[in-house]
């Protein structure tokens, strides 16, 4: 039997042995933290150059560190360096597997990148882990709604909306989806609720305007139009609209304004040049309707070159 007093220097030794052991380790995580934290500042403060920096530097301390990969993703991704901002995210699913943030930051890139499929893959674990995430659930359907998976899509905007009723653009997408249905009806109920709920956002109101232009509903169809206009002086879709408006008033005179104001803004808006040609024809003004005519010719032809790649081609 040993002797008492080398029991107790074992056990002394041992306990000395632990409680270095966690000195460190509450050390180690007290430096991991700080990194994480200033790292977190220098990306608020939009000094990313420095966020990378310091994130890649941190990572070869804790490599293993969930939270870290994440800021140095969040950065990547704020440069607009996507690919790298991609891997950081993956390690950072990889490493913390239930942390919800992980696969939506990288659900994020994806859309970014128009990788629906793979956003989508991302989003379905989010609502598997966090089955309230309302937007997750919002950007879930419009990645499905991107694959043409339309149903899906419809389902998970409802989703959305049951938890956050008011959440803005879960509406306008829900619209969005009905109406490439050919559900006109139901797309202009939420475009409307939509427009109550996020009052500065253009897409619905021009949405909406057209619907009541193709019903014939004039007047509703204008006031649309107007308020998208003011929103969005710059954007043709809404002057357009308001052109076709006219022209259903009779006020031809105020169309073709409309209309000349759009090409002024979009030169190349086809759309715009062969209604003024027609307008032109309606008016009685042959040499006028020409010129647009061969206009829209003239585009006809360059967009096919465009698709096929001759403009961009050189003879060796």
């Amino acid at each position: 039997m040993k002797p008492l007093a080398n029991v107790t220097l074992v056990f002394v030794i041992a306990v000395n042995a632990a409680s270095a052991v966690c000195s460190k380790f509450l050390f180690a995580q007290a430096a991991e933290e700080a990194s994480v934290e200033q790292i977190g500042s220098t990306i608020q403060s939009g000094r990313l150059d420095d966020a990378i920096t310091h994130a890649r530097r941190a990572l070869e301390q804790f490599p293993r560190s969930a939270q870290l990969h994440q800021l140095l993703g969040a950065a990547l991704f704020k440069k607009g360096m996507n690919a790298e901002a991609r891997q950081s995210f993956r390690r950072a699913t990889e490493l913390d597997p239930r942390n919800s943030q992980n696969y939506f930051n990288l659900a994020l890139v994806e859309l970014a990148d128009k990788r629906d499929g793979e956003a989508a893959r991302a989003l379905e674990v989010v609502v598997k882990l966090e089955p309230a995430s309302a937007q997750a659930r919002v950007l879930l359907g419009r990645a499905y709604h991107n694959q043409n998976r339309t149903l899906p899509a419809i389902e998970q905007f409802k989703q959305a909306l049951a938890v956050a009723p008011q959440l803005p653009l879960a509406h306008y997408h829900l619209g969005y989806a009905y109406q490439s249905q050919g559900n006109l009806t139901a797309a202009l109920a939420e475009y409307e609720q939509e427009i109550q709920f996020n009052p500065g956002f253009f897409e619905p109101y021009y949405l909406a305007g057209k619907i009541h232009l193709g019903r014939g509903s004039l007047d509703q169809a204008e006031s649309l139009f107007r308020t998208a206009m003011e929103l969005r002086p710059q954007a043709v879709e809404a002057r357009y609209g308001l052109a076709h408006v006219r022209i259903g008033q009779g006020k031809l005179d105020e169309a073709e304004a409309a209309f000349k104001k759009v090409v002024e803004l979009k030169p190349d808006h086809l759309e715009a040049h062969y209604a003024l040609a027609r307008l032109f024809q309606q008016m009685g003004r042959r040499d006028d309707a020409a010129r647009e005519f061969k206009i829209v010719s003239d585009l006809h032809a360059r967009n096919a070159q465009r698709s096929s790649g001759i403009a961009g081609s050189q003879n060796p």
